[in-house]
Order: structure tokens, then sequence, then C-alpha cells
């Protein structure tokens, strides 16, 4: 039940980035189009697109981290023995999800702060929806950070054996 749910998480999180990041192509071609070849730009298209950015940065944060795509320099890492690797991998990651927890706490402050902020361009928009992107990335991260530790639990368990 629970690989059930953490598939249709990842696919939400695959879809919303691929979505997301579709549409700021769109919005900014939009943009130069009708700033360059029209001269009327479309104000509120920039900003929106930064909005959007943010959200791709920490969705994509998300789905990196669940790929394992992060940088990670590893020269150093890979002369270690296995069950060294794996407890420094656990190190790691754990202090990652401490410091993850405060960004989602210290996010959820600053969306509250600014969820009735409209922004500057538009009246359609509140600043707190981006400022959103905060808590719910790093909650996400947050999930993907605990898979991977269970992961280095299960195959630290099987080193033992």
């Amino acid at each position: 039940m629970i690989k059930i749910i953490l598939l249709i998480f990842d696919k939400i999180i695959y879809i919303l980035v691929a979505f997301l990041f579709l549409i700021m192509v769109i919005m900014l071609f939009a943009q130069v189009i009708s700033r360059y070849v029209f001269s009327f730009p479309v104000m509120w298209s920039e900003e929106m697109g930064r909005y959007i950015f943010i959200w791709l940065s920490y969705l994509g944060g998300a789905f990196a981290l669940k790929e394992k795509r992060h940088l990670f320099v590893d020269v150093l890492f890979n002369k270690l023995k296995y069950s060294l690797r794996m407890k420094m991998l656990f190190i790691i990651y754990f202090l990652v999800l401490i410091f993850l927890s405060f960004v989602f706490i210290y996010g959820l402050q600053y969306t509250k702060l600014n969820w009735y902020e409209f922004a500057y361009s538009t009246r359609f928009v509140k600043v707190g929806w981006a400022y959103a992107a905060i808590p719910v990335g790093s909650l996400f991260m947050i999930i993907n950070i605990i898979r991977i530790l269970a992961e280095i639990l299960k195959k630290g368990s099987d080193i033992k054996k």
C-alpha cells in the first residue's frame, strides 16, 4: 500500500515539474514575442515566470533527491569501504533532513506572513503562493530523504548478515 502511495507521489511530482516547466516556457516565450515583435510587454508574465521557477526549483529538488541525481562530489567518497560509505551517507542525509526541517518550519512562517500580499504586477496572484513552494518543496524533499534513509538502513542490515 505504501509503495502505491509513493508511486503516485512520484508521478504527481514528475507531472507537476513537467507541467510547470511547459507553462513557464510558453509564458516567457509569449513575453519575448509580445515585447520585441509587438512592442507591448506583458508586465505580469515575468513575475509569474519567476514564481513558477521557484516552484520548479523546489519540486525539481525533490525529484532529484528521489532519483539520486543531486550534486554530490564523490571522488574521495568512492574510495571508502562500502560499510563506511553507507554510514557516511546516512549521516549526510540525516543532516540534510534536519536542515530541511528548519527550511520547512521557516518556510511556513514566511508563507503565512506573505499569504495576503498581492504580487507587484497583478492583483490576481498572491506572493504567498510563491512562498508556499518553500514548505511544500521541503516537505517533499523530507519525504524522499526518509525513503533514502530507510533504504540505507535496509542495505546496512544486509551488510551485517
